[in-house]
This record gives C-alpha cells, structure tokens and sequence, in this order.
C-alpha cells in the first residue's frame, strides 16, 4: 500500500508529514540504483506540484502518471494522498486514506484544543510539523499490505466509503496546465464573451470594408445621376 503518503494543508499544499514505503526510503534506494533514485524523485516531485495545485471541484480523486497513481482526498482543509500503482485497488486506498484522515484528525483536535481543525490548519507556518505521525502511518499502512487478504477484504466489504464519486485526472492536466474546472468554466465564458464582441466587430468591420471599397462608385454614380437631373431639367425649361 502506498510507497508514498503525504499529509497536507490542502489550500496551499504546505506539507505537514510524510512517509515512505521502508523499501522506498531515499536511503535504501540509492544503495539499490541511480535510476530508481530518479524514479523515487520524479514522484516526490509530482506528488508536491500536485499538492500545491489542487483541483478544487473534487474532495476525492485518483491523479494518473504513467503506471502510478496519485490518490488523494480532502478533509477540513487537509489532504491525504497516497501513491500506488495503476492496478491497485481504488476502494481500498480510499478506505486506506479514510483510515488516515480519522486518525490524524484525532490527533490534530488534541494539539490544537478548541480551535477547528479548519482554523488550526490554516494557522500552521511550520512544514512537517507533525513527522511522528509517520509510525502511526506505518501502522495503518501494514494492515492495508496484501489487498487479497482476507481481514482486508472484510475491511473493504464493510466499508461505506465509496469510490464511484472519485474524479479521474492525468497527471499532465495537473502538472503541465495547471488548470482546474472552475478555470476552464471561467475561460468557456471568457471565450464566449470574446467571440460575441468578434461578431459584433466583424459586422462593423464588414459594413466599413463596403463603404470603403464602394464609396467612390457610389459617390461618381451619385454625381452622374444629379448631372444628368440637372441637365435634362435644364433641357425641358429652354425648350
């Protein structure tokens, strides 16, 4: 489960614990290979600028890069994320993030007394402010280890969390754009706004175009008819 789970403030993705898979640690890697080392970077990297790019239009979502999966939800201005392979089970790292979000928040209320976990969340200015809550991760992690086991399984069959609401994203909507619904709501009016004052112009534009190329016809053709008024008219008074 998870060879990556971040805890962040969820407005700003300012990070306040995280914990590696014990065979994902920066430190065993690099005993292992350069090129897991890169791999292992690349995901800390996608999983921040996710963070601090948050589509605001889902409290759950499921972030694909390739074969990896960034899972997140959001709870009171907080975000849980995970990072687990394409194939892994959904519901359950749903139920796995559900798990966190209880346990941390529990944790939270106490450390912040009366305050809401909203408000106290909001005020926090220090990042990896709560690092010991990594072990209390490595617990619920290890029960959520084999997917097919049977205590996972009734785990996941008595779970009410459901997963059919859970906005799909690819990583380059997140990552390279940087845009999120609410964005392209307020561009599709932008656009539509602009194509409205478009025709608008290229009316007045198209009406210019004609008077300037048919003016002179009109203005010689004007002057031809009134000589020819006056000159017939001249004609009938000598006559």
């Amino acid at each position: 489960m998870g060879d990556l789970t971040i805890i962040c403030r969820a407005s700003d993705g300012l990070p306040l614990v995280e914990a590696w898979e014990d065979r994902m640690t920066p430190e065993s890697i690099n005993k292992e290979s350069r090129d897991n080392t890169k791999v292992t970077q690349a995901m800390k990297m996608s999983a921040r600028m996710i963070c601090r790019k948050l589509p605001q239009n889902s409290n759950k979502c499921s972030i694909t890069e390739g074969d990896m999966c960034y899972h997140y939800i959001i709870e009171d201005g907080i975000c849980y994320m995970t990072v687990t392979s394409v194939s892994y089970p959904k519901k359950m790292v749903m139920l796995y993030l559900a798990e966190l979000c209880t346990a941390f928040s529990e944790q939270l209320s106490s450390h912040l007394g009366s305050q809401s976990l909203h408000e106290g969340v909001s005020r926090i200015g220090k990042p990896y402010s709560f690092m010991a809550f990594d072990r209390t991760i490595h617990k619920i992690r290890a029960s959520f280890k084999d997917p097919n086991s049977s205590k996972t399984l009734n785990m996941i069959n008595t779970s009410l969390n459901e997963v059919t609401n859970i906005m799909r994203r690819n990583i380059d909507e997140i990552l390279q754009r940087g845009e999120n619904l609410e964005d392209i709501g307020r561009m599709a009016d932008g656009l539509k706004a602009e194509t409205l004052r478009f025709k608008s112009s290229s009316k007045i534009l198209s009406r210019q175009n004609f008077m300037d190329k048919y003016l002179i016809y009109i203005l010689v053709a004007t002057f031809v008819l009134l000589c020819l008024y006056f000159t017939f008219k001249g004609s009938k008074s000598t006559s």
